[in-house]
């Protein structure tokens, strides 16, 4: 009987050394970079910081400083940050034929309509995208939720390309009585 357990011991042991020595560790992840709304650096974006950084980017569209981004403010906006990324070497998304995505406001930039997008708007806005990527509703997005998010979009980009899933149609906006 000894005969037998003590080989099929050393059988067991030497598979299963092998089979641990197989396992590959993947490699780790390159960091992503900070998340842009967390102002502390501390790796979560609390409500509050994704407002403050809301606030910061309305100011710099604001141009005119009456309260309202306009279709040429916005236009503006986006021409300089293009003008900055082509400055710093960055891969600049190329636009559809036939000119830019719209003419500098779209619905769900401007969800009433009015041509215009007020601080109240443009923190709803910041403030929907801030709740979807909050898996938890604990009020701050940490590295999990952030990568869940990132992998849910790529998802998303990649069936729309296939044609599998069809692009979000937003409600045109009701006229004001």
């Amino acid at each position: 009987m000894r005969k037998i357990v003590l080989p099929l011991l050393f059988a067991a042991s030497a598979i299963a050394s092998v089979a641990s020595a197989a396992q590959t560790n993947p490699a780790p992840a390159t960091p992503r970079p900070p998340i842009r709304q967390d102002a502390n650096r501390d790796g979560v974006a609390t409500r509050a910081e994704a407002i403050a950084q809301a606030d910061a980017r309305f100011a710099q569209m604001d141009t005119d400083r009456d309260g309202r981004i306009t279709g040429g403010e916005m236009r503006a906006y986006r021409a300089a940050l293009h003008d900055r990324m082509v400055a710093s070497g960055r891969d600049v998304p190329v636009p559809p034929p036939g000119g830019g995505k719209h003419d500098g406001m779209g619905r769900r930039m401007d969800p009433n309509g009015d041509g215009s997008v007020t601080r109240e708007e443009f923190e709803a806005r910041a403030l929907k995208r801030f709740d979807r990527v909050d898996a938890n509703h604990d009020g701050m997005i940490d590295a999990t939720e952030r990568a869940n998010a990132a992998e849910m979009r790529h998802v998303d980009r990649r069936e729309r390309r296939q044609g599998v899933t069809p692009p979000v149609q937003t409600p045109a906006p009701t006229p004001a009585r």
